[in-house]
């Protein structure tokens, strides 16, 4: 088994998304990644808190964009103002992953780089710092995968296939986009097949090798320019690339892959939904956050009020969710419309100011 490197390695959190599925809580200038969904703590912070235990402070970077780096530095004033890699406009993961290792390539040579989502639930950490630590031992062989054993039939999920074992993983035989209910079910009853957690680890060398390989279209408008005199010249490069996931733009197409096993709960906080996996419920698998809350023949509701009490009477299958401007209910089912239900917001100037 290769040696666990010496040096720290470099981490780099993505939390430049909108998060709209968590509206009214997720706002354009205070989206999901800085709200406390879960716990105490804002996501962002949580992943912070998740990248202390393997690297140090100065070692962690945030992906986002200029307007995110104000409001997160006024949430967490202690977080390193210079620790930030600032994207012109959110073109996907593949173009901020290329920027980023470019950056960390001159700053601090050929580290490790680990990328993490801030919207992520992980449990408990140390099983998160001990699958990190033995998937660092496998990027010397190439890019760097986890997996997580699936639990349900998830059809919002990516799944991997596996093959041969390697020192503490696998090889990656394939990856498979977001399956129908039927083909989910087939996944979950084999035991090579994984959720992708999009938490992915490599050298810095090897990325920006795998990125030449086969997505110099991304690449190199930003490896023409860089290091960039100026934010407007970054702007005018990342005009010129598409928007692309690093999943679809390498790890489907380069054989130099592997995956290890995570041994930790995962799981993707992507609409209120989720909250049903993550917060304690009770025998009619209903699910809340707040204060006081009040049952009577009522079953699968998600709550997450701040009301002095919230009671259900007779209701089953909503969710409820409460801001100081906004009240949300809806069904189970209609949650999967918010995003279109926002859309229209938008062209409804009264309703507007309720988006920001």
């Amino acid at each position: 088994m290769a040696k666990l490197p010496k040096e720290s390695p470099v981490v780099l959190i993505m939390a430049g998304g909108k998060g709209e599925r968590f509206w009214p809580r997720s706002r354009t200038n205070s989206p999901k990644q800085l709200q406390k969904v879960y716990s105490n703590k804002t996501l962002l912070r949580e992943t912070i808190d998740r990248a202390l235990t393997i690297t140090s402070l100065d070692r962690i970077y945030i992906g986002t964009n200029a307007t995110l780096k104000a409001e997160i530095l006024k949430k967490d004033p202690k977080f390193p103002s210079t620790n930030f890699i600032l994207e012109p406009e959110g073109k996907n993961t593949a173009p901020i992953i290329a920027l980023s290792a470019l950056y960390f390539q001159k700053k601090f040579g050929n580290p490790n780089l680990i990328v993490l989502s801030a919207d992520a639930f992980i449990d408990p950490i140390k099983e998160f710092t001990k699958t990190i630590e033995q998937a660092l031992y496998e990027t010397e062989n190439g890019m760097v995968l986890l997996g997580v054993k699936p639990n349900r039939p998830e059809v919002g999920y990516g799944y991997i296939s596996t093959g041969k074992p390697t020192d503490v993983g696998y090889t990656v035989k394939a990856f498979f986009e977001k399956p129908d209910f039927k083909t989910a079910l087939k996944y979950i009853k084999k035991k090579n097949f994984y959720w992708n957690p999009g938490i992915f680890l490599f050298r810095t060398e090897t990325i920006l090798s795998e990125l030449e390989r086969h997505a110099p279209h991304i690449l190199n408008p930003l490896k023409n320019g860089f290091p960039f005199k100026s934010f407007g010249d970054l702007k005018t490069a990342f005009q010129m690339l598409p928007s692309e996931a690093i999943d679809t733009a390498i790890m489907e197409k380069s054989n130099r892959i592997r995956m290890v096993e995570a041994t930790f709960n995962w799981d993707d906080v992507g609409s209120w939904m989720s909250l049903e996996r993550i917060l304690p419920g009770d025998k009619e698998k209903n699910h809340h956050q707040g204060k006081e809350v009040l049952y009577h023949k009522a079953s699968g509701n998600i709550s997450s009020v701040q009301k002095e009490l919230i009671a259900f009477l007779g209701v089953k299958d909503l969710i409820v969710v409460e801001e100081p401007d906004v009240l949300l209910v809806t069904s189970r089912e209609g949650v999967g419309d918010i995003k279109a239900m926002l859309s229209t917001m938008r062209k409804n100037k009264v309703l507007q100011k309720y988006l920001d």
